[in-house]
Protein backbone atom coordinates (compact mmCIF):
# COMPACT_ATOMS: atom_id res chain seq x y z
CA UNK A 1 0.00 0.00 0.00
CA UNK A 2 1.16 3.68 -0.92
CA UNK A 3 2.63 5.10 2.48
CA UNK A 4 1.05 8.46 1.81
CA UNK A 5 -2.27 6.97 2.46
CA UNK A 6 -0.81 5.20 5.96
CA UNK A 7 0.60 8.77 7.23
CA UNK A 8 -2.81 10.10 6.02
CA UNK A 9 -4.07 7.79 9.24
CA UNK A 10 -3.81 10.41 12.22
CA UNK A 11 -4.57 6.87 14.64
CA UNK A 12 -1.08 4.91 13.46
CA UNK A 13 2.41 5.62 13.71
CA UNK A 14 3.77 3.57 10.92
CA UNK A 15 7.46 2.99 10.46
CA UNK A 16 8.57 0.96 6.71
CA UNK A 17 12.23 -0.95 6.94
CA UNK A 18 13.35 -1.92 3.97
CA UNK A 19 16.39 -4.85 4.23
CA UNK A 20 19.53 -4.04 2.42
CA UNK A 21 19.95 -7.24 0.54
CA UNK A 22 17.70 -9.56 -2.24
CA UNK A 23 17.46 -12.66 -1.59
CA UNK A 24 19.98 -14.48 -3.44
CA UNK A 25 21.42 -16.51 -1.67
CA UNK A 26 21.53 -18.03 2.02
CA UNK A 27 24.30 -15.85 2.76
CA UNK A 28 22.22 -12.74 1.72
CA UNK A 29 19.28 -13.93 3.62
CA UNK A 30 21.57 -14.51 7.04
CA UNK A 31 22.44 -10.60 7.05
CA UNK A 32 19.41 -9.32 5.94
CA UNK A 33 18.26 -11.06 9.04
CA UNK A 34 20.71 -9.85 11.41
CA UNK A 35 19.94 -6.16 9.88
CA UNK A 36 16.22 -6.73 10.97
CA UNK A 37 17.07 -8.22 14.56
CA UNK A 38 19.36 -4.89 15.09
CA UNK A 39 16.45 -2.71 13.57
CA UNK A 40 13.77 -3.91 15.59
CA UNK A 41 15.53 -4.69 18.52
CA UNK A 42 13.47 -2.44 20.56
CA UNK A 43 10.56 -1.91 18.69
CA UNK A 44 7.07 -2.07 19.67
CA UNK A 45 3.50 -2.76 18.33
CA UNK A 46 2.93 -4.73 15.21
CA UNK A 47 4.97 -5.79 12.80
CA UNK A 48 3.69 -6.77 9.37
CA UNK A 49 6.04 -8.54 6.05
CA UNK A 50 4.17 -7.09 3.49
CA UNK A 51 7.04 -8.21 0.59
CA UNK A 52 8.57 -11.32 -0.47
CA UNK A 53 10.66 -11.74 2.26
CA UNK A 54 8.71 -14.58 4.27
CA UNK A 55 11.52 -15.46 6.48
CA UNK A 56 11.47 -12.16 8.20
CA UNK A 57 9.42 -13.57 10.32
CA UNK A 58 11.87 -15.91 12.21
CA UNK A 59 13.45 -12.77 14.24
CA UNK A 60 10.49 -10.85 14.85
CA UNK A 61 7.82 -11.55 18.13
CA UNK A 62 5.30 -14.06 17.15
CA UNK A 63 2.40 -12.87 18.69
CA UNK A 64 2.83 -9.37 16.84
CA UNK A 65 3.72 -10.22 13.78
CA UNK A 66 1.15 -10.50 10.53
CA UNK A 67 2.49 -12.12 7.44
CA UNK A 68 0.90 -11.53 3.70
CA UNK A 69 1.21 -13.55 1.59
CA UNK A 70 1.05 -12.64 -2.21
CA UNK A 71 1.28 -15.60 -4.15
CA UNK A 72 3.70 -19.70 -4.03
CA UNK A 73 4.75 -18.97 -7.21
CA UNK A 74 7.77 -20.88 -6.59
CA UNK A 75 6.55 -23.71 -5.68
CA UNK A 76 5.58 -24.25 -9.78
CA UNK A 77 8.86 -23.00 -10.31
CA UNK A 78 11.60 -25.04 -9.13
CA UNK A 79 11.93 -29.22 -8.41
CA UNK A 80 13.95 -31.27 -5.93
CA UNK A 81 16.00 -30.15 -3.35
CA UNK A 82 15.84 -26.39 -4.11
CA UNK A 83 11.94 -26.43 -3.97
CA UNK A 84 12.32 -28.19 -0.67
CA UNK A 85 14.15 -25.75 0.49
CA UNK A 86 12.86 -22.67 -0.54
CA UNK A 87 9.02 -24.20 0.67
CA UNK A 88 10.62 -24.66 4.57
CA UNK A 89 12.27 -21.28 4.03
CA UNK A 90 9.11 -18.93 2.66
CA UNK A 91 6.35 -21.66 3.96
CA UNK A 92 6.21 -23.80 6.67
CA UNK A 93 8.52 -22.04 9.19
CA UNK A 94 7.18 -18.68 8.76
CA UNK A 95 3.31 -19.76 8.71
CA UNK A 96 4.28 -22.09 12.04
CA UNK A 97 5.50 -18.65 13.46
CA UNK A 98 3.75 -16.08 12.41
CA UNK A 99 0.28 -14.81 14.10
CA UNK A 100 -1.85 -14.20 11.38
CA UNK A 101 -1.76 -14.64 7.50
CA UNK A 102 -2.72 -12.26 5.26
CA UNK A 103 -3.38 -13.61 1.10
CA UNK A 104 -4.81 -11.27 -1.78
CA UNK A 105 -7.02 -13.82 -3.60
CA UNK A 106 -9.35 -16.71 -2.88
CA UNK A 107 -6.83 -18.85 -5.12
CA UNK A 108 -3.74 -18.00 -2.85
CA UNK A 109 -5.79 -19.06 -0.40
CA UNK A 110 -6.13 -22.13 -1.41
CA UNK A 111 -2.45 -23.11 -2.27
CA UNK A 112 -1.62 -21.94 1.00
CA UNK A 113 -4.17 -24.31 2.95
CA UNK A 114 -2.83 -26.96 -0.11
CA UNK A 115 0.55 -27.18 0.83
CA UNK A 116 1.06 -26.15 4.00
CA UNK A 117 -0.14 -27.07 7.62
CA UNK A 118 -1.84 -23.69 8.12
CA UNK A 119 -5.66 -23.38 9.86
CA UNK A 120 -7.93 -21.46 7.15
CA UNK A 121 -9.52 -19.50 10.18
CA UNK A 122 -6.13 -18.37 10.34
CA UNK A 123 -6.08 -16.58 6.69
CA UNK A 124 -7.98 -13.39 5.47
CA UNK A 125 -8.22 -12.95 2.14
CA UNK A 126 -7.37 -8.76 1.19
CA UNK A 127 -7.41 -8.10 -2.55
CA UNK A 128 -4.26 -5.88 -3.74
CA UNK A 129 -5.54 -2.06 -4.64
CA UNK A 130 -5.15 -0.30 -7.74
CA UNK A 131 -2.13 2.00 -7.26
CA UNK A 132 -3.60 6.03 -6.74
CA UNK A 133 -1.89 6.92 -9.88
CA UNK A 134 -3.69 4.57 -11.91
CA UNK A 135 -6.96 6.34 -10.56
CA UNK A 136 -5.27 10.50 -10.13
CA UNK A 137 -3.79 10.76 -13.59
CA UNK A 138 -6.53 11.15 -16.67
CA UNK A 139 -4.68 8.97 -19.30
CA UNK A 140 -6.25 11.23 -21.93
CA UNK A 141 -3.41 14.13 -20.78
CA UNK A 142 -0.53 11.69 -20.67
CA UNK A 143 1.52 12.58 -24.37
CA UNK A 144 1.56 9.94 -26.94
CA UNK A 145 4.89 7.65 -26.77
CA UNK A 146 6.68 5.30 -28.97
CA UNK A 147 3.99 2.60 -28.95
CA UNK A 148 1.20 4.82 -30.70
CA UNK A 149 3.68 6.64 -33.92
CA UNK A 150 4.86 4.68 -36.72
CA UNK A 151 1.97 2.11 -36.85
CA UNK A 152 0.39 0.71 -40.05
CA UNK A 153 -3.12 3.14 -40.61
CA UNK A 154 -5.14 0.02 -39.83
CA UNK A 155 -3.18 -1.53 -36.98
CA UNK A 156 -5.12 -2.28 -33.90
CA UNK A 157 -2.64 -1.23 -31.20
CA UNK A 158 -2.59 -4.37 -27.99
CA UNK A 159 -0.66 -4.31 -25.13
CA UNK A 160 1.01 -7.69 -23.51
CA UNK A 161 2.63 -7.06 -19.78
CA UNK A 162 5.13 -10.12 -19.30
CA UNK A 163 7.13 -12.35 -20.89
CA UNK A 164 8.00 -14.67 -17.88
CA UNK A 165 6.24 -18.25 -19.08
CA UNK A 166 3.18 -17.72 -16.68
CA UNK A 167 2.23 -14.92 -18.86
CA UNK A 168 1.59 -16.81 -21.80
CA UNK A 169 3.32 -14.89 -24.59
CA UNK A 170 3.96 -17.95 -26.38
CA UNK A 171 0.58 -19.07 -26.98
CA UNK A 172 -0.34 -14.90 -27.79
CA UNK A 173 1.92 -14.70 -30.92
CA UNK A 174 0.54 -17.41 -32.67
CA UNK A 175 -3.03 -16.38 -31.86
CA UNK A 176 -2.81 -12.89 -33.34
CA UNK A 177 -1.33 -14.75 -36.84
CA UNK A 178 -2.52 -12.37 -39.91
CA UNK A 179 -4.21 -10.33 -37.39
CA UNK A 180 -4.41 -6.61 -37.96
CA UNK A 181 -2.90 -5.98 -34.64
CA UNK A 182 0.65 -4.13 -33.47
CA UNK A 183 1.76 -6.23 -30.09
CA UNK A 184 3.38 -3.65 -28.06
CA UNK A 185 5.57 -5.85 -25.09
CA UNK A 186 6.19 -4.99 -21.81
CA UNK A 187 9.09 -7.08 -20.59
CA UNK A 188 12.71 -8.37 -21.63
CA UNK A 189 12.37 -10.70 -24.65
CA UNK A 190 14.04 -14.31 -25.19
CA UNK A 191 15.22 -15.30 -28.37
CA UNK A 192 12.49 -17.97 -28.43
CA UNK A 193 10.04 -15.75 -28.25
CA UNK A 194 11.93 -13.19 -30.55
CA UNK A 195 12.06 -16.13 -32.94
CA UNK A 196 8.77 -17.26 -32.49
CA UNK A 197 7.33 -13.08 -33.31
CA UNK A 198 9.71 -13.26 -36.44
CA UNK A 199 8.22 -16.73 -37.53
CA UNK A 200 4.54 -15.63 -37.10
CA UNK A 201 4.93 -12.28 -38.47
CA UNK A 202 3.33 -10.32 -35.75
CA UNK A 203 4.50 -6.08 -36.12
CA UNK A 204 5.44 -5.80 -32.98
CA UNK A 205 7.65 -3.22 -30.30
CA UNK A 206 9.20 -4.27 -26.81
CA UNK A 207 10.19 -1.78 -23.88
CA UNK A 208 11.11 -3.33 -20.29
CA UNK A 209 12.74 -1.40 -16.94
CA UNK A 210 9.94 1.40 -17.45
CA UNK A 211 8.62 4.00 -15.16
CA UNK A 212 5.86 3.92 -13.52
CA UNK A 213 4.71 6.73 -15.75
CA UNK A 214 6.07 5.54 -18.41
CA UNK A 215 3.92 2.42 -18.02
CA UNK A 216 0.32 4.70 -17.33
CA UNK A 217 1.60 5.87 -21.17
CA UNK A 218 1.68 2.70 -22.66
CA UNK A 219 -1.85 1.66 -21.18
CA UNK A 220 -2.87 5.03 -23.21
CA UNK A 221 -1.33 4.34 -25.81
CA UNK A 222 -3.14 1.01 -26.12
CA UNK A 223 -6.51 0.17 -27.82
CA UNK A 224 -6.49 -3.44 -25.75
CA UNK A 225 -4.84 -5.30 -22.87
CA UNK A 226 -4.12 -9.22 -23.53
CA UNK A 227 -3.70 -10.99 -20.31
CA UNK A 228 -3.98 -14.23 -20.15
CA UNK A 229 -1.64 -15.36 -18.14
CA UNK A 230 -1.88 -19.03 -16.94
CA UNK A 231 -0.16 -18.07 -13.17
CA UNK A 232 -1.28 -14.91 -11.11
CA UNK A 233 -1.86 -14.14 -7.38
CA UNK A 234 -3.95 -11.65 -7.88
CA UNK A 235 -3.53 -9.88 -11.69
CA UNK A 236 -3.23 -6.75 -10.92
CA UNK A 237 -2.78 -5.54 -14.81
CA UNK A 238 -6.18 -6.28 -15.09
CA UNK A 239 -7.39 -3.52 -12.45
CA UNK A 240 -4.78 -0.83 -13.89
CA UNK A 241 -6.34 -1.33 -17.34
CA UNK A 242 -9.31 -0.75 -15.99
CA UNK A 243 -8.78 2.30 -14.56
CA UNK A 244 -7.15 3.48 -17.68
CA UNK A 245 -10.38 2.97 -19.59
CA UNK A 246 -9.14 -0.46 -21.27
CA UNK A 247 -11.05 -3.33 -22.85
CA UNK A 248 -9.23 -6.13 -21.24
CA UNK A 249 -8.96 -9.51 -22.26
CA UNK A 250 -7.69 -12.02 -19.82
CA UNK A 251 -8.21 -15.64 -18.19
CA UNK A 252 -11.05 -17.31 -17.55
CA UNK A 253 -9.23 -18.90 -14.38
CA UNK A 254 -8.85 -17.64 -10.37
CA UNK A 255 -7.97 -15.14 -9.97
CA UNK A 256 -7.92 -13.40 -13.48
CA UNK A 257 -11.97 -14.24 -13.57
CA UNK A 258 -12.62 -13.28 -10.03
CA UNK A 259 -10.92 -9.84 -10.43
CA UNK A 260 -12.36 -8.97 -13.76
CA UNK A 261 -16.29 -10.19 -12.98
CA UNK A 262 -18.16 -8.88 -16.11
CA UNK A 263 -16.10 -6.40 -16.93
CA UNK A 264 -13.36 -8.21 -19.12
CA UNK A 265 -13.24 -10.93 -21.99
CA UNK A 266 -12.91 -14.26 -20.99
CA UNK A 267 -10.78 -16.93 -22.82
CA UNK A 268 -9.02 -20.32 -22.13
CA UNK A 269 -5.51 -19.34 -21.42
CA UNK A 270 -4.20 -22.97 -22.83
CA UNK A 271 -5.85 -22.37 -26.18
CA UNK A 272 -4.29 -20.68 -28.78
CA UNK A 273 -7.58 -20.09 -30.77
CA UNK A 274 -9.76 -18.74 -27.92
CA UNK A 275 -7.31 -16.02 -27.23
CA UNK A 276 -7.68 -15.65 -31.10
CA UNK A 277 -11.06 -15.73 -31.19
CA UNK A 278 -11.00 -13.22 -28.19
CA UNK A 279 -8.93 -10.63 -30.17
CA UNK A 280 -10.89 -11.06 -33.13
CA UNK A 281 -14.27 -10.24 -31.21
CA UNK A 282 -12.92 -7.17 -29.56
CA UNK A 283 -11.10 -6.15 -32.74
CA UNK A 284 -14.64 -6.08 -34.74
CA UNK A 285 -16.40 -4.87 -32.13
CA UNK A 286 -15.69 -1.78 -30.99
CA UNK A 287 -18.96 -1.05 -29.05
CA UNK A 288 -18.05 -4.37 -26.84
CA UNK A 289 -14.76 -2.27 -25.97
CA UNK A 290 -16.53 0.60 -25.23
CA UNK A 291 -19.08 -1.55 -22.60
CA UNK A 292 -16.81 -2.82 -21.29
CA UNK A 293 -14.23 -0.10 -20.38
CA UNK A 294 -17.37 1.72 -18.71
CA UNK A 295 -17.99 -1.78 -16.37
CA UNK A 296 -14.26 -1.66 -16.12
CA UNK A 297 -13.92 1.88 -14.51
CA UNK A 298 -16.77 0.87 -11.96
CA UNK A 299 -15.43 -2.55 -11.07
CA UNK A 300 -11.81 -0.03 -9.91
CA UNK A 301 -13.92 1.17 -7.52
CA UNK A 302 -14.11 -1.91 -5.45
CA UNK A 303 -10.37 -1.87 -4.91
CA UNK A 304 -9.74 1.41 -4.39
CA UNK A 305 -6.68 2.32 -1.68
CA UNK A 306 -8.84 3.63 1.49
CA UNK A 307 -11.01 0.43 1.08
CA UNK A 308 -8.57 -2.24 1.03
CA UNK A 309 -6.58 0.16 3.77
CA UNK A 310 -9.76 -0.13 5.89
CA UNK A 311 -9.71 -3.84 5.82
CA UNK A 312 -6.33 -3.98 6.84
CA UNK A 313 -6.27 -1.37 9.53
CA UNK A 314 -9.44 -3.39 11.26
CA UNK A 315 -7.31 -6.23 11.57
CA UNK A 316 -4.42 -4.41 12.80
CA UNK A 317 -6.70 -3.01 15.45
CA UNK A 318 -8.24 -6.56 15.93
CA UNK A 319 -4.80 -7.74 17.11
CA UNK A 320 -3.55 -5.00 19.18
CA UNK A 321 -6.38 -5.45 21.35
CA UNK A 322 -5.99 -8.76 22.24
CA UNK A 323 -2.21 -9.27 22.74
CA UNK A 324 -1.66 -13.02 22.47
Amino acid sequence: MAIEALKSCNDLRINKIYLPFTSRGILHIFFNLVYLRWKTRNAEGLFHITGDVHYSVLVLPAQRTILTIHDLVFLHTYRGLTRKILKWLYLDLPISKALHITTISEKSKKEILDHSACEPNNITIIPDPIDPHFTSVQTSSLTPGISSLDLPPSSFNILFLGTKPNKNLERSIPALYQLPVHLRIIGELEMRQKKLLQKFKIHYSNVYSITEKALLQEYSNTDLVLFPSTYEGFGLPVLEAFATGKAVITSDISPMNAVAGNAALLVNPYSIGAIRKGVQQLIGDPSLCDQLSKVGRKRVLDFLLVQIFDQYNSIWKKIASNPG
